[in-house]
């Protein structure tokens, strides 16, 4: 078994005995989060288990781990997403499009950098999702649901906007279906 056909394997078993064990949602999580916006994120850590491209990608020096107040960007773009979850499969796509354009636009990449926090979702996994979807951007892990239950249990999945003093700007639950309503909010707070 090829490398691929393993980690397809791991997703699809992993997936099955969330489905029978009912742990974690795989349809998206649509509890109501006490985040809102103009509200400020609460102060949690990630750990730094990144590769040195995307330590480099979010201005991070190497360390055990990281705030949002770190990250040297006018904006954080940051997902909130689950690997598990359908909604976020049917997602990656399109915030894949999202960072393309963002990443090609000289004057966006300058002043923003994308963040996904995987819910429920150790390393291991996180590195599997983010190969069968090919996901350019960092995500870190959240296992123990720390940064979850901090956040207020955010939809999955989820884009939450925040400034470098972690104000949150915009909030989309929900697959993005308008992704010019994305780039216009993201333009808007940019030039500001």
């Amino acid at each position: 078994m090829n490398n691929k056909s393993l980690s397809l394997a791991v997703v699809l078993l992993t997936m099955l005995a969330v489905c029978v064990g009912g742990v974690l949602p795989i349809c998206g999580n649509t509890a109501t989060s006490s985040i809102s916006e103009g509200s400020l994120l609460p102060r949690f850590t990630m750990e730094s288990k990144l590769s040195p491209d995307m330590l480099q990608y979010l201005g991070l020096e190497a360390g055990p781990d990281f705030t949002l107040s770190q990250i040297r960007s006018k904006l954080v773009v940051i997902e909130v997403l689950s690997v598990l979850c359908q909604e976020c499969h049917k997602n990656a796509p399109r915030v894949n499009k999202l960072f393309n354009i963002i990443s090609n636009d000289s004057d966006l990449n300058s002043h923003l950098k994308m963040l996904g926090i995987a819910v429920g979702n150790d390393t291991k996994m996180v590195d599997v999702y983010k190969k069968t979807f090919k996901v350019k951007f960092p995500i870190v892990a959240d296992p123990k649901e720390d940064i979850s239950k901090q956040l207020g249990n955010v939809a999955t999945p989820s884009i939450i906007i925040a400034d470098s003093k972690g104000m949150v700007l915009f909030i989309h639950e929900g697959v993005i279906d308008d992704m010019d309503l994305i780039l216009d909010v993201v333009r808007t707070f940019v030039s500001q």
